[in-house]
């Protein structure tokens, strides 16, 4: 059979079909098909064209689908430098990145522009907001329960007891600078150094000033620990305030604890009623012995300015003496018996001739010299002549 028979009907020859068929294999002969002409890029892009040129208008020309996406990319351009603006809120501190590097930092609040991502960055920080670190095994503990709450509130004294310590610490922001590259991580930081501090300070201190009248020490004793350690760090963090929320021994020896200080209050007790005692003693005692003092003190100065006038006395006389002996006798012996004769109850007259005496009776010494009631009167006045002779 003929090649050319078997191709009129529809046979193949041996290098296939000679028709220009693109869907049949092509004989070594025939020039080889384009695979697309320019006619399907043109087509191409009229349909890319009528899907994307609806947004600037229908245009025709290639040139103004070159002002379109011109267009584009200016909307694009704008779009990206509008980015760039942001704001600053009241009590916010923005710190401003280039490249990833610390250019400046912003405390005024108000709108601010840097340039866009990836050349620069903006981060905002609140400096003015008080934060809030609580540290214990409370139920308000942010830290939580178990194990670790546990650990972190369980402290030892000076005098080696173990207490419980739950406490809050509040801080805010110094430094957004510091605050946001100094340190990894600012509150866990916070409650590290927080923590070790009031170790420290526990440490330092004995149980009855931690449970009683010590807390206000300890807590400004942990303040100024904290500051100065968060400062070494340069981390841009301000402590406002520590405070003890409460201080008790633990679970598992509360019982015996709650015996010593029983205890210790009977001790205190005891020592508070002995003490008033000696307060209301000594000052009688004192007083008494200051008295006594005082006393001797005066009859030494009595005696001593008696004695001192007695002999200025018997000077003066005895230079009296010396100057007028007789006189000065009669003087001496006229005093004395002044002295003596004022003192007796009676007074004896003579005429100094030896003439009998003649007994006085002082009316005024009479009440005194009568007996007592139912006596006879002249046996009274018998025994005072007899007497009176007596004397003589």
């Amino acid at each position: 059979m003929a090649w050319d028979d078997e191709d009129d009907k529809g046979g193949k020859g041996p290098w296939g079909s000679r028709t220009p068929d693109k869907d049949k294999p092509q004989g070594p002969w025939e020039p080889p098909q384009p695979q697309a002409s320019m006619s399907d890029l043109d087509d191409l892009l009229r349909q890319a064209h009528g899907k994307f040129g609806g947004l600037f208008g229908n245009q025709p020309s290639s040139q103004e689908g070159k002002k379109g996406v011109g267009i584009l990319l200016l909307l694009a351009l704008g779009f990206w430098l509008g980015t760039g603006f942001y704001r600053v809120q009241p009590g916010d501190n923005a710190v401003l990145l280039t490249f990833g590097k610390l250019t400046s930092t912003r405390a005024q609040p108000g709108l601010g522009y840097h340039i866009p991502w990836p050349v620069q960055t903006v981060q905002t920080v609140d400096v003015a907001f008080d934060r809030r670190v609580e540290i214990g095994g409370g139920p308000s503990s942010d830290q939580g329960s178990g194990r670790n709450a546990v650990n972190s509130s369980r402290m030892l004294t000076g005098d080696e007891n173990i207490v419980d310590v739950d406490f809050v610490v509040m801080w805010r922001v110094g430094s957004a600078e510091q605050y946001l590259f100094r340190i990894r991580d600012p509150d866990r930081s916070v409650r590290k150094v927080a923590e070790s501090a009031m170790r420290e300070v526990i440490g330092q201190s004995d149980i009855q000033d931690v449970l009683t009248n010590g807390r206000a020490d300890i807590e400004a004793r942990t303040k100024i620990l904290m500051q100065k350690m968060l400062d070494e760090y340069q981390s841009g963090v301000v402590v406002n305030s520590v405070q003890l929320l409460s201080v008790n021994p633990p679970p598992e020896v509360i019982d015996a604890f709650d015996d010593v200080q029983r205890a210790r209050a009977d001790m205190a007790r005891e020592k508070n009623e002995g003490e008033t005692y000696s307060n209301n003693i000594l000052p009688v005692a004192q007083g008494q012995a200051q008295k006594i003092i005082q006393d001797a003190e005066a009859y030494k100065a009595a005696t001593i300015a008696k004695a001192k006038g007695d002999a200025a006395r018997f000077t003066s006389v005895y230079d009296a003496y010396r100057t007028a002996p007789s006189v000065t006798e009669k003087r001496i012996y006229i005093q004395t018996m002044e002295d003596i004769m004022k003192s007796g109850r009676k007074v004896l007259m003579s005429d100094g001739k030896g003439a009998s005496i003649m007994p006085y009776m002082p009316l005024g010494a009479l009440p005194q010299m009568m007996p007592a009631a139912g006596a006879d009167t002249s046996s009274g006045q018998g025994a005072a002549l007899s007497s009176g002779g007596g004397s003589q």
